[in-house]
């Protein structure tokens, strides 16, 4: 009866080290992951941490908003304060295109020194097929443009987006943002949609 005991509590025991050090493994490989993707050089404008910072401050303020949605033939206009910023923008920020799988897959242009403009080398391979960012003297944004496509066998949408800020109370915020496309399924007619939306601060 002892030996079966001793036996049971080594088994335990070894079990219980072993999943110990799986959990520490994976954790330290997730904090590893999320340091090299928090910690990577930008090549490209920090899309993605400007507007989580603006999401952040609206998700605070809680800005009258006017906006309009059209999806087909459907339209509606609507004035609120509800508006979960981080899901509203979340399209801007999937526009980021600072990856370093992206690095080389972007040709940069400056029409000015305010202006950058990024253009996919790839074609149809990835999402974002092109990025218009204008900015101020200080680096801050103005506008911001993208042309967001998906394609495969069963489904195609085209996304134009656009927002703009402007500087309320010393702070730049956005004032105003556009998203117009459409989205096909396979053996059906494209419908288009559009939604639109001023921020009264």
């Amino acid at each position: 009866m002892q030996k079966k005991l001793v036996f049971l509590f080594k088994y335990i025991f070894l079990k219980t080290t072993i999943f110990t050090a799986c959990v520490w493994a994976i954790c330290l490989n997730s904090c590893k992951d999320a340091e090299q993707d928090m910690t990577h050089e930008k090549v490209f404008y920090d899309v993605r941490g400007f507007i989580e910072m603006q999401a952040a401050q609206l998700n605070q303020l809680k800005p009258e908003v006017f906006k309009i949605t059209e999806m087909g033939s459907d339209k509606n206009e609507i004035t609120t304060r509800n508006i979960d910023w981080t899901k509203e923008l979340e399209l801007f920020a999937q526009a980021d295109i600072n990856k370093p799988s992206y690095r080389q897959s972007y040709t940069t242009s400056r029409q000015d020194s305010n202006t950058y403009i990024y253009i996919s080398k790839e074609g149809d391979r990835l999402a974002v097929r092109q990025l218009t960012i204008r900015v101020d003297e200080t680096d801050q944004p103005v506008s911001m443009e993208a042309k967001v496509k998906t394609e495969n066998k069963l489904y195609a949408s085209e996304k134009n987006i656009m927002l703009k800020c402007e500087k309320v109370q010393n702070q730049f915020r956005i004032t105003s943002y556009r998203i117009s496309g459409f989205q096909k399924l396979v053996m059906m007619d494209e419908k288009p949609f559009l939604v639109q939306s001023k921020i009264k601060y």
